[in-house]
């Protein structure tokens, strides 16, 4: 049998399992950063720039940056980028004349801040901002302990023991179960709010490390019944984006009837990751390999797992002493 047929033979057993089947090859690392400066500020904001430099061999062929704002700033106005919004997390993408950038080029793109706080946990296509993709930080913190609350006069104070990650831990992120987005983003252990009014809800805490990987949620439930229901399967799972060894896997967040607090991801049947977030990072290697996700709540509910195959081949001319990286194939 063929090279081809026996490609093709490995893709349509997996559809005929039921499972997504993808012929990659991963990429070298991007070297690239990405450097903010502020040039000029008042009292009531700042003209913020930041720049984007192709420090590789290989030519860009497109540049994503992500970062968080602090509570209180606004990034208000922008230029010579594509800014997309949600809560305070902000993701810029090149305009069409600067999506692309050959080896040694840069661009710059630059926006108005209504308030002080600058740019925090910042991502260049996935990786860190400042470089270096070979000490890429693809773990994430510990989920946050002895999550509880007490009340005060006519305020509630949420608080927690504090995570630990491998290189940091920048804030925490505070949601509740009829939310989609944070309810607050803090850099301490607690949270005051005015009491909330007598209904039954969940709240759900998770820590973030500078390379934006967030830990699985604690919960904490006022007026909630024992939690034996799983989560639903999570749905939609892919692999994309692959960058110096690693692919992302993304999926859709499942319905829980109380609050989906992370998901293990399993690489083969082993666990290698537990987020509290609908992405992580997987490093996969060459073969024909298996990702897993299951969701899980804060009883530790696991939902049925959600599986996605793919097959990776370092290309005709790859041995085992190559040194060269391979490349993508469609």
């Amino acid at each position: 049998m063929s090279r081809f047929a026996s490609r093709v033979s490995t893709v349509l057993a997996a559809l005929i399992a039921g499972l997504a089947a993808v012929m990659l090859t991963p990429g070298p690392a991007q070297a690239a950063t990405a450097v903010f400066l502020k040039d000029n500020s008042w009292l009531t904001g700042y003209l913020g720039r930041m720049t984007v430099t192709n420090d590789g061999v290989d030519r860009m062929a497109a540049w994503r940056v992500e970062f968080d704002l602090p509570d209180g700033t606004t990034l208000d106005y922008s230029w010579n980028a594509v800014v997309t919004r949600t809560g305070t997390h902000y993701v810029i993408t090149g305009a069409s004349w600067n999506a692309s950038l050959d080896p040694g080029a840069s661009t710059s793109f630059g926006w108005i801040a209504s308030g002080p706080g600058v740019p925090h946990s910042c991502l260049l296509n996935g990786g860190s901002c400042a470089g270096n993709p070979a000490a890429r930080d693809v773990q994430p913190p510990s989920t946050p302990t002895n999550f509880r609350s007490d009340t005060q006069g006519n305020t509630f104070t949420l608080r927690w023991d504090a995570s630990t990650d491998d290189t940091g831990v920048v804030g925490y992120e505070l949601y509740t179960g009829t939310t989609s987005g944070p309810i607050a983003t803090v850099t301490t252990t607690s949270h005051s709010m005015p009491i909330p009014p007598p209904m039954v809800m969940t709240f759900g805490v998770r820590a973030v490390d500078a390379a934006g990987n967030r830990s699985p949620f604690a919960t904490l439930g006022l007026g909630t019944a024992p939690d034996v229901t799983p989560p639903g399967p999570a749905t939609n799972l892919r692999l994309v984006n692959p960058s110096g060894g690693y692919f992302t896997a993304r999926w859709d967040a499942p319905q829980d009837d109380q609050f989906v607090a992370g998901y293990e991801v399993a690489l083969d049947g082993a666990v290698v990751s537990r987020v509290g977030d609908t992405t992580a990072l997987v490093g996969l290697g060459y073969g024909t390999r298996f990702v897993s996700v299951r969701a899980f709540d804060g009883a530790g509910n696991l939902s049925t797992p959600t599986q996605v195959m793919i097959s990776i081949d370092p290309g005709p001319s790859a041995s085992a002493t190559s040194k060269a990286p391979p490349t993508p194939k469609s």
